[in-house]
Parts: structure tokens; sequence; C-alpha cells
């Protein structure tokens, strides 16, 4: 019989992904996996087949948590102008938080990886398009609402949404947190009309909000 494993697997995916998220995909090794998890290397081969595999599984698994973040983000119900700005300030904040202001991992594995590796792709391809449908059908409804400009291009200004948060993350790298939430701040501003900016700054004044959670109902905080 096998010897039992004597650590949880999802314990290893979590200090991967923050491993990855920090020294990227070709700064990583075995090694530095291993001390994270506070695991040997004869379990690591034990239970992964390869680092390359550990990866994919660790980006996978990353994406995967947008899932419930693009369903608040489709069935808020605070204005449109609101749900982007804690969608981007939000996800920044939280980044800003840390010490070492790692950020997202698929952002930085695109940033690092391109399109160099299928199986790469694979993963972020379909994680990105479902982002670009969440910001599509919030920014139809902000239309709707008349929060959002009804002469922007819907398609164009979600993948812009896509791209402006990718490229604040990089810069949260290096850059003060005011700086980059005053960015967040003007980008969803000029996406409004007169009355989304003063539903924004009227659904925000009242309250600071915690990063990386969206208001999904008026008065709420989650």
């Amino acid at each position: 019989m096998g010897r039992k494993k004597s650590f949880d697997e999802q314990t290893v995916i979590k200090a991967a992904i923050a491993v990855f998220s920090e020294h990227g995909y070709t700064g990583t090794d075995v090694g530095l996996v291993c001390e994270r998890a506070n695991i040997g290397r004869s379990s690591f081969y034990n239970t992964f087949d390869s680092l390359d595999a550990l990866f994919l599984r660790a980006l996978r698994e990353y994406t995967a948590s947008g899932t419930s973040l693009r369903e608040e983000l489709r069935t808020g119900t605070a204005p449109t102008p609101t749900l982007i700005m804690h969608r981007l300030g939000g996800q920044l904040a939280k980044q800003c938080e840390d010490d070492k202001r790692i950020g997202c991992l698929s952002a930085n594995t695109a940033a690092e990886l391109g399109r160099e590796v299928d199986a790469v792709s694979t993963i972020l391809d379909p994680d990105r398009q479902a982002w670009l449908e969440a910001y599509s059908i919030v920014l139809e409804r902000g239309k709707v609402e008349e929060h959002i400009r009804p002469d922007i291009d819907t398609k164009v200004h979600a993948e812009l949404i896509y791209s402006v948060l990718a490229g604040l993350r990089i810069a949260a790298r290096v850059m003060p947190a005011d700086n980059i939430q005053a960015q967040a701040s003007a980008f969803i501003e000029a996406l409004c009309t007169p009355e989304g900016i003063t539903a924004l700054h009227n659904h925000l004044a009242p309250r600071t909000y915690a990063p990386g959670h969206l208001i999904s109902t008026e008065g709420s905080t989650q």
C-alpha cells in the first residue's frame, strides 16, 4: 500500500498560487513551492507530476475563484458605476494592502508568457471571455439606468475595463495606492453620464468598501 499523504493538496495549491504570483512561472522552482507549503520534495513528486502540472492546476483554480465575483457583478443591485468601481477599486485596494503587492496570477502570467504556452492560453482565454461577458452585461444595464454613456461601444469598453484592471494591477506593484485608486476612479467616471457620476459618489460617500467585495444590495458592504 502507498503511504498516506500527510498534507492537504489545497494547501500546496494555495502556496503555489502565492509563489507563482510572486516569482513568476520562470522564477519558480520546486524548492520554493515546497518551502512555502512546508512539504518535502518527495511528497511533492508523489502528488504532482511536475512543476508545470502544478502551475497549470494552480492557474485553473485561481481563475475559477472569479466565478462568484462575476456572479456578484452580474446580479448586483447597486448603481452600475459603483459595481465597476468595486471591481476595480476593491481588487486594487486589496493588492495594495499586501506589502509585497504581488497582484493577480492571471495578469502576471499574461504579462510574463503572453501566448507562448498553449496550455496557459486555454485557461486564460475562457476566463477573460467570462469577464468580458460580465462587464458587457453590467454596461448594458448601466445604459438602461442612464448611468453609463449611451454612446460607448459595450464590447470595446468591456474589453477596456478588463485591460485597465490588468494594467493597474501591474502599476500597483510600484505606484502609491492613492494614485492607483485615482486612476481607477477617473476611468470609471469617463464611462458615466452626469447622473452616473452622481450615483457613484452618493453611493460610495457614506461608507468605505471592503477590498475585493462588491456592493450587491443597496446599503450593503458585501
